[in-house]
């Protein structure tokens, strides 16, 4: 059987959000790709924060159950 078909990358990156943000990784396998380097999100509890300004995309490795928090 195998794992689920992998999600693709949004068709662009999200550039220049004027907040911070925090993804927390509940289930899955998830990546981020920032504009200074990818951080791969593979267990429970795993997360990443990043700042202002800073360009991002993603891609879900197998299915995940994320948390995103983000604020001013």
């Amino acid at each position: 059987m195998g794992d689920p078909p992998r999600w693709r990358h949004p068709p662009e990156w999200t550039k220049g959000d004027q907040l911070t943000a925090m993804l927390l990784l509940v289930q899955g396998k998830f990546r981020i790709d920032l504009s200074d380097g990818s951080v791969a999100l593979e267990g429970q509890g795993d997360y990443v924060v990043w700042g202002l300004g800073s360009d991002h995309s993603w891609e879900a490795i197998k299915d995940s159950i994320m948390v995103t928090v983000r604020w001013p």
